[in-house]
Formats: structure tokens, C-alpha cells, sequence
């Protein structure tokens, strides 16, 4: 059972439980913060790539009607890329309907800006003004809720944001001049109360979070105690570890992969010795086709049979390829990876260049 999770908001780190959705009047609040959810995607480059990924593979078209219910300039193939970010983000993907029955174009609205009122009606929220819309919600499965979906990174949100702490826990080590944590030293004498209250204060009010890590303070002796004068002496408490944080990030790394199902090589985690065999890729997706993104076509595929807009996905077909870069190389093609996320998906050990 989930609970106390940490997310990450952009002005600053609040619990989040996770638990149910919530009544507020007419509408339903969603029980996680779709905000919140935002602000992860930008937080951790492997959480953001993964997305990217998946939307791109979700939005590989084989035929569609789909284009002719889309405004002006929207082609099918963005549209539906659109859509996938706002599943794998928020796992919630509402959209507008504009027109008549005969008539009509198609929105993605950001599920950030949606709520779902008690009868399920859609609402575009603003400037804290709700304005009903006629259109459409897609959803993955959550057990947590009735109404609203789910992503499939939810149980590694604190990953994220451990991660992203210990990033900003080392750029303020920076900020703050590179200095190692130190200890005040009172000798020949005890400091006052004055002195005391400031120190309790500075660091009460300093040294708390990250974003005030490494800070200094300037001190004052009195003219001295009895025959000696007082000396106050820093001293470092131990030598910079602070960009130590290695093994952890490796640790949620992982974590978030295994969350998005995704394998680590398409997000450019190469650990060593995994270069040898030419085949790995294909494996990794493989599997990674039939249990992650299989259930993910037939969702979409269905779910705009539902509406009367035919689409038939075109899914990647690993038997074709003869190695791994073949693999990359395909992808590349069809632009689901750049060509800079495909030479670190082979190590930089290949030289792909689109089209070849």
C-alpha cells in the first residue's frame, strides 16, 4: 500500500498520498497531483526519456481515418504522440471534441488542466475556473481510483525525487563555494548566549533542505576569558563526499527502467561487459513488446474503434532484425530515438547516421 510518497512541485517538495480520489463540491480530485506528475517528467532524464520512448512507439501509424477529425496543420502521427504523453505522464488522456456529430475535430487537452466532475463529465480547469467540455477521457488501469488512471512509473515517484535532490544537494555545493561541512570549536572559553541564539537560529534556519547545504557562518570571539584569549577553531568534519550519491542514483535508475518496463539499453544505461552479444537488444524488446507495450496498441486501437475513427498501429517487429544495430538503426529511421540516443544506446560504437 502506497503512502507518504515523495513528489516533486516546482516551488517546492510536498508529500503526496496516495490513497483515493477526493469529492470538492461538483467535481472529483484526483489522487495523485497531475502537477506534481509534470514537474517528475522534468526532474529525471531516464523517467523523461523512457516517456519519450514509449510515446514515440505508440504513435508508429500503420493506417488511420484518424486525420481527417484533426485541425488544420495536426497530422495524425503528432496528434497520437501527444495523446501517449499524456498517458504515460498522468495515465489520463482527455480530449476535445469541437463541432457537430458529421463535423467535428479532435484536442488533446493536458491532463493537468483536466478534472473529471461526479458524473464523469470533462472540465478543463484554469485560473481555478472550470469549463465543461464535450469530448472524450482514455485511461490506463488504476486500482486506486474509480475514475482517474495511472502511469506506470507511480510506485518509483520517490526514486525521482530522491534523485533529484541529490543533483540539487550537489549544485548547492557548488553555489556555496565547494566547502566541506565543518564543526565550531570554542577554545579557552564557552560561547554566550547571544552567541548561541545565533548559532541556533543560522542553523535552524540554514542548514535544513538541500537547497541550504554547505552554507558558512562568520563568527565572533569576545576580547577573551581569564588570562587566555578565546580562539575559535573550524574544523572539517570529514573529507567532500558529497557527490557520493553514485550508487544511489544507480540504484533508482534502475528502478525507474524496471517501472517503465523499458529496457536499459534504449535509455542509454550500458553497464559494462553488457556490449558483448549481438543480440541482447533484440531480447530486451522483444519481451518488452509483448508485456508492456502489446496491451498499450490494443488500448489505443480499441479505444478510437469506440468512437468510429479506424487506427491500426504498426507495432515494432523485432524478428526482422539482424543485430542489434539493426535494431538502433530502425529506430532512428522511424524517429522514435535520435541519432545521439542511438550511439549511446550501442555504447558509441556505431556511427548511425538516418537513413542508412
Amino acid at each position: 500500500m502506497f503512502t507518504n510518497n515523495y513528489v516533486i512541485t516546482k516551488q517546492n517538495e510536498s508529500k503526496q498520498s496516495i490513497s483515493h480520489d477526493t469529492y470538492a463540491g461538483d467535481f472529483i480530485e484526483p489522487f495523485v497531483s497531475f502537477s506534481d506528475l509534470l514537474a517528475c517528467y522534468y526532474a529525471n532524464v531516464y523517467h523523461r526519456r523512457a516517456i519519450r520512448l514509449k510515446a514515440g512507439l505508440l504513435s508508429q501509424i500503420d493506417t488511420t481515418t484518424l486525420d481527417k477529425h484533426l485541425p488544420l496543420g495536426e497530422t495524425s502521427k503528432s496528434f497520437l504522440y501527444a495523446l501517449a504523453h499524456n498517458l504515460e505522464i498522468y495515465g489520463n488522456a482527455p480530449i476535445e471534441k469541437a463541432g457537430v456529430s458529421s463535423n467535428y475535430q479532435l484536442f488533446n487537452l493536458p491532463a493537468h488542466e483536466f478534472i473529471l466532475s461526479k458524473d464523469r463529465q470533462i472540465y478543463q480547469r484554469l485560473n481555478l475556473k472550470e469549463q465543461l467540455l464535450d469530448g472524450y477521457h482514455l485511461k490506463y488501469y488504476s486500482p486506486s481510483s474509480r475514475f482517474y488512471g495511472e502511469p506506470d512509473y507511480l510506485a518509483t515517484l520517490l526514486q525521482i525525487s530522491t534523485t533529484y535532490k541529490a543533483d540539487r544537494y550537489n549544485d548547492k555545493f557548488f553555489d556555496n563555494g565547494a566547502r566541506p561541512d565543518m564543526a565550531i570549536i570554542y577554545e579557552n572559553g564557552e560561547p554566550n548566549t547571544e552567541q548561541l541564539e545565533a548559532f541556533k537560529k543560522f542553523f535552524g534556519d540554514n542548514y535544513k533542505g538541500y537547497d541550504n547545504a554547505h552554507k558558512a557562518i562568520i563568527l565572533h570571539a569576545s576580547d577573551g576569558v581569564g588570562e587566555k584569549d578565546v580562539k575559535i577553531r573550524i574544523q572539517t568534519l570529514g573529507e567532500v563526499k558529497d557527490l557520493s550519491f553514485k550508487e544511489l542514483k544507480a540504484v533508482n535508475r534502475d528502478e525507474i527502467a524496471a517501472a517503465h518496463g523499458v529496457p536499459p539499453r534504449l535509455l542509454g544505461i550500458v553497464e559494462k561487459g553488457s556490449l558483448g552479444g549481438g543480440g541482447e537488444l533484440i531480447g530486451q524488446l522483444h519481451q518488452f513488446n509483448e508485456i508492456d507495450m502489446k496491451p498499450k496498441y490494443q488500448l489505443l486501437e480499441e479505444f478510437f474503434d469506440s468512437i468510429n475513427i479506424g487506427l491500426k498501429l504498426k507495432p515494432l517487429d523485432v524478428t526482422n532484425f539482424k543485430d542489434d544495430a539493426d535494431v538502433v538503426t530502425n529506430l532512428v529511421q522511424t524517429g522514435i530515438v535520435s541519432i545521439n540516443e542511438a550511439r549511446g544506446i550501442l555504447g558509441w560504437q556505431k556511427n548511425i547516421n538516418n537513413g542508412s
